[in-house]
């Protein structure tokens, strides 16, 4: 993705911006780990977004003023002695490039530009990205500056610009569908790779250093999420993230894990035996789940079905299925084994930004998943992949990656 394209997204916004209001973003600093330790730093997803500048610390004001928009991007300068224990800081010339943005100044600048701004008449109005995740946090700089603006210049208006970022961003452009594609090729090598290498014996986490391998080699640094691998009961824990257990003979593996690349991710669930053999139960559990996956995908048309549609689809179907087969009573409620939802956006982050969606459209790109826990059975699971909703239908992103229980069977040898 280059300049223009960032430029588009901003014109998109920009459509609601009136004369007298301006648009502040932040991409956010690395949070504090320990002692002087900090996390590594991870960039705001909707200044990237808008700006495709991925250095920690940056601000981007842009300003609407007798309809024509005035932007600028802050940026720390260039400092050699920084750079040398921290390293490389963009120069003006390449931010500029990569955001679009013509004007890049020092970020040692922001607060003269805003306080000018608002002194002189000029911002009557401004917008600021509140994440609700970040809402109680009142370091986030955009809570920070929102106060100090709200204290200082009570009669301006202060907006939320995050749902109309958010809207923007549920409907994906090429470009981005392209790099989730290759995302979830990436990610369907680590889950081969997985599936060749399990056996009993073997720790949860040297499944998952096989994933990484795997990744490593395609130039993807890290998983786009917390990778979720275990066997047998930790299969019971949804979001299990902490992969130290031993997978036992009999065992089902749950592989919920992906890729991320361009910074575009994919989310991929796939369960498979420890010893490359399905039980007569785990295949007859998994026959439903799989069964069930298909069915929701044949509802997929754009202007046809919401994700309240497909969940609802989903209960009904794996709860019929279940009594059918005898594990769940005719009287009984599914989500005693059909424990949560299985479609979400994905994009820029693992579970997206974006409401449910009321109609899917074209360039929505969001998960297929069926989960069923049967703890007293010791099976639990689920088979999740990544579909683009496009003008005559969908794609299934993740068709290449292997489900059918003999395919399974036959990728372990």
């Amino acid at each position: 993705m280059n300049g223009d394209t960032f430029q588009r997204r901003r014109q998109r916004f920009y459509e609601h911006l009136e004369d007298g209001e301006a648009l502040i973003l932040f991409a956010g600093s690395a949070p504090r780990k320990s002692a002087d330790a900090n996390y590594r730093f991870f960039a705001n997803r909707n200044f990237y977004y808008l700006t495709g500048v991925l250095q920690a610390e940056s601000a981007f004001l842009a300003v609407k003023a007798a309809g024509e928009i005035e932007e600028t991007l802050f940026v720390h300068k260039k400092d050699p002695l920084v750079e040398r224990w921290h390293g490389y800081r963009l120069s003006s010339d390449e931010a500029s490039e990569r955001s679009g943005i013509e004007r890049v100044s020092d970020l040692d600048g922001f607060d003269r530009t805003i306080q000018a701004a608002l002194k002189g008449g000029v911002v009557s109005g401004l917008w600021f990205d509140f994440d609700k995740y970040d809402s109680g946090l009142a370091d986030a700089p955009q809570n920070r500056q929102s106060a100090s603006v709200r204290s200082a210049f009570p009669y301006v208006s202060i907006k939320n610009a995050y749902p109309l970022i958010c809207a923007l961003r549920t409907i994906k452009e090429a470009g981005e569908i392209s790099h989730i594609r290759e995302a979830v090729g990436i990610t369907r090598e680590g889950i081969h790779a997985m599936m060749q290498s399990a056996r009993a014996g073997l720790f949860e986490y040297q499944l998952e250093a096989v994933f990484n391998k795997v990744l490593a080699d395609a130039g993807v640094r890290e998983p786009a999420f917390a990778s979720i691998i275990s066997g047998g009961r930790n299969n019971f824990y949804i979001h299990y993230e902490e992969p130290m257990g031993l997978l036992q003979d009999g065992d089902l593996i749950l592989t919920d894990v992906g890729a991320r690349k361009n910074e575009y991710v994919a989310d991929i669930s796939r369960a498979f035996p420890v010893n490359g053999r399905f039980t007569t139960q785990q295949k007859e559990v998994y026959s439903i789940a799989l069964m069930v996956n298909k069915e929701l995908m044949g509802l997929l048309a754009p202007g046809r079905v919401s994700f309240a549609d497909i969940e609802a689809h989903a209960r009904r179907r794996v709860g019929e299925e279940l009594i059918a087969a005898g594990y769940l009573g005719k009287n009984e409620d599914v989500s005693k084994y059909y424990w949560h939802k299985g479609t979400h956006h994905i994009g820029l982050d693992v579970h997206d930004v974006g409401p449910p969606a009321k109609v899917i459209e074209p360039g929505m790109v969001f998960t297929i998943d069926v989960g069923i826990y049967i703890e007293d059975r010791n099976i639990g699971f689920r088979v999740e992949d990544n579909v683009a909703i496009n003008e005559s239908g969908y794609e299934h992103l993740s068709s290449g990656i292997v489900r059918e229980i003999d395919e399974i069977e036959a990728m372990m040898g």
